[in-house]
C-alpha cells in the first residue's frame, strides 16, 4: 500500500478537500511545448482564458504533455475499486483562469487545464471522467525502452513520444535542477475542469500533489510525433519538426522523467480555493 509521505497539514495551499483522495506513485514523462497563444487558446472551454505568464517567450503559452506510468493507484478510505495500474496520456495547459463571463463563481486561477486523457483501464477513465470531470477516453498504449505509444481502441494511432537519455541521465532529487523548479510550480497548480463528464457547464477544482520532498527528476531528449488533431489548435505533425528536443538540465522548456508519489484530492468549488 502507497503511504504518501508528508503529512496532510503540508499540503500548500491547505486543502481539506486532500483528506479523502486517489494516490499512487508514477513515472512521469513530461515535454513542455511552447505554442502561439492564440492556438492554445483553441484548447480551452467556453468560460476559461489565458493568464499572463513568464516560462514560454513571449506570444507563446506552454503546453504540457505526460505520459504517464500509474502504479498501485486506491482510494485513501476502503472502496470496491481495485488497484490499479495503468498508463495515462495528458494534455495540460497551465496559468488558465475562469473569464468573468463565466456562470461558475469562485477564485479566477491560475488553474491547470487538460482538455484531453487518454488510458488503458477502464476503472480509472470512469472515475476521472464522472467523479472529477476529466475528459478521459479509453485507449491502448504501448511503451517500449524507448518509446510511447497511444491509439484510440479502433486502432488509430494518435500520438508518440520517443526520447533518448541526455548525458546527465541519472536521477536526482529536484532540487538540484534548477530548470526544473518553474515546471514544479506549473504543476502545482491546481487542476480545473467541467462538470457533469468534461463537459460543463460548471466548473470544478482538484490538487494533484506530488511527493516534491522526494521526488527525483532526469532529463531527456524528445521527439513528440502527432498524427491526428486530437485537441483543437494542437495540430498533427512532429515537435520539434527536426531533431530532438532539449532536457530539462538545458532550459525550463526541456524534457524529463519525474519519479514521485502522487495524490489527486476530491473534487471542491472554486469558491474554495485560496488566492495566490
Amino acid at each position: 500500500m502507497t503511504t504518501f509521505p508528508y503529512p496532510l497539514t503540508a499540503i500548500t495551499p491547505p486543502n481539506p478537500f486532500a483528506a479523502i483522495n486517489l494516490h499512487g506513485d508514477g513515472t512521469m514523462r513530461g515535454v513542455t511545448l511552447a505554442l502561439a497563444t492564440d492556438r492554445v487558446r483553441n484548447l480551452l472551454p467556453a468560460g476559461m482564458e489565458l493568464g499572463e505568464q513568464e516560462v514560454s517567450p513571449k506570444g507563446t503559452h506552454p503546453v504540457i504533455l505526460f505520459f504517464h506510468d500509474m502504479f498501485r493507484a486506491q482510494m485513501s478510505v476502503p472502496t470496491l475499486l481495485p488497484n490499479m495500474t495503468y498508463h495515462e496520456h495528458s494534455v495540460g495547459v497551465p496559468f488558465t483562469y475562469i473569464s468573468r463571463g463565466s456562470i461558475t463563481p469562485g477564485v479566477p486561477g491560475p488553474y491547470y487545464f487538460m482538455p484531453k486523457l487518454y488510458l488503458d483501464n477502464f476503472w480509472a477513465t470512469l472515475g476521472g471522467l464522472c467523479f472529477w470531470g476529466f475528459a478521459k477516453e479509453m485507449a491502448s498504449v504501448t511503451v517500449t525502452g524507448d518509446s510511447y505509444a497511444v491509439s484510440t481502441k479502433g486502432g488509430q494511432r494518435v500520438t508518440t513520444l520517443k526520447w533518448k537519455k541526455t548525458n546527465q541521465a541519472e536521477y536526482k532529487p529536484i532540487a538540484e535542477c534548477a530548470n526544473f523548479e518553474p515546471v514544479r510550480q506549473m504543476l502545482s497548480q491546481p487542476i480545473i475542469s467541467m462538470v457533469p463528464l468534461a463537459m460543463g457547464p460548471f466548473f470544478i477544482l482538484s490538487n494533484f500533489d506530488k511527493a516534491w520532498d522526494v521526488a527525483t527528476v532526469r532529463p531527456m531528449e524528445t521527439g513528440v510525433e502527432v498524427d491526428v488533431e486530437y485537441v483543437p489548435g494542437y495540430s498533427a505533425g512532429r515537435y520539434p519538426a527536426s531533431g530532438w528536443s532539449p532536457g530539462i538540465d538545458a532550459t525550463v522548456l526541456g524534457s524529463y522523467e519525474l519519479r514521485a508519489p502522487w495524490r489527486l484530492s476530491l473534487p471542491y468549488p472554486p469558491l474554495m480555493a485560496l488566492r495566490r
